[in-house]
């Protein structure tokens, strides 16, 4: 610890009529018995060597302040460094660490659990100060909330809160300024998948009449064979025939290339995915190692495939003819 910077100072709430800010240390009144309280600081050693500012107050008399700053100094250093963090702190710097190993889509997820959800609930919590009790209220309370639409945040939100939550507090834990994880002491509503119901005609009917329907509805292939049928003119045909029959996911669908097309052996490689992400399309790996893989076709489905890289290399050249600018002779002022 940094002694030479430990101090014992005192501070009150009173506020400037003309602005609304607090005088804190500069109030007149300080000097008065019974106002505004004690307080005290230390730097202390965290993660990395980095330097933390450890702050408390409220203390009615000096005496109490230094007495409970001398503890700091001479207690263990990890319980310190727990009470030098707040868990807005620590969720920005490990996400910053964690940032160069996770998947793009991965990050934006965990940015906005931490920035919209966490970061206002908890935020201003010391990591010492972070309990199980605590943090049982804070997701309750988020399993009350609504989302803009108006309607309850879902079950599997809160959950994926939480695993982004548990990740920090286990990183946390490893670096020693946890002595294990409160997370673990936190009970939620376990999340339902919503179970796929066959779109039979009798419940195509309750729909057009009551305007109800499954969460999931599965087409059956009577269904399947109608929709078929009617986008084979579609320019996008071949996309919904390979999500159709094939099972590709609608980002590996979208995310295929000419060179990941074996004409000749009738295979087709599925090597990355185009996830959607805001403002911006990222193309990056598979959800997982086993999505990277091979897929066979039959004659219809290569030359589906085949056709599409004719018409979209034939609508490239089309675009770049369109698109091609021309210098302005004008604009010349010497021969050449």
């Amino acid at each position: 610890m940094n002694t030479k910077a430990d101090i014992v100072f005192k501070r009150c709430g009173c506020t400037e009529e003309a602005t609304g800010r607090q005088f804190a240390g500069r109030c007149p009144h300080l000097a008065e018995p019974g106002h505004g309280s004690w307080y005290y600081a230390v730097q202390v050693t965290t993660v990395g060597g980095r330097k933390a500012r450890y702050r408390r107050g409220g203390f009615a008399a000096r005496e109490d302040a230094i007495a409970a700053r001398q503890a700091i100094l001479d207690g263990p250093a990890d319980e310190a460094a727990a009470g030098a963090w707040t868990v807005a702190r620590w969720l920005r710097y490990w996400l910053a660490q964690a940032e160069s190993h996770l998947r793009l889509s991965t990050l934006h997820g965990y940015r906005d659990h931490i920035d919209r959800y966490l970061i206002p609930s908890i935020g201003r919590i010391t990591l010492a100060g972070l309990t199980g009790k605590r943090l049982q209220a804070c997701f309750s309370l988020l399993a009350r909330q609504r989302t803009r639409k108006g309607t309850p945040i879902a079950a599997s939100t809160v959950d994926r809160i939480r695993a982004t939550l548990r990740s920090a507090l286990n990183a946390a834990v490893r670096e020693d300024l946890l002595a294990g994880n409160p997370l673990a002491q936190v009970r939620l509503d376990k999340p339902v998948r919503p179970h796929p119901i066959i779109w039979t005609d009798e419940r195509v009917e309750a729909w057009r009449r009551d305007g109800i329907r499954p969460p999931v509805a599965v087409w059956t292939l009577r269904q399947l064979i109608t929709f078929l049928i009617g986008v084979d003119n579609d320019r996008l045909a071949a996309l919904w025939w390979l999500i159709a029959l094939r099972g590709l996911r609608r980002g590996e669908a979208a995310a295929l290339n000419r060179d990941d097309l074996d004409s000749e052996a009738r295979e087709l490689t599925v090597t990355r995915q185009l996830i959607a992400l805001p403002g911006e399309l990222y193309c990056g790996p598979p959800k997982s190692r086993a999505s990277i893989r091979t897929i066979a076709l039959d004659e219809d489905g290569t030359r589906r495939l085949v056709d599409q890289a004719v018409k979209q290399a034939v609508e490239l050249l089309r675009h770049q003819f369109t698109d091609q600018r021309y210098p302005d002779s004008r604009a010349r002022t010497r021969p050449g």
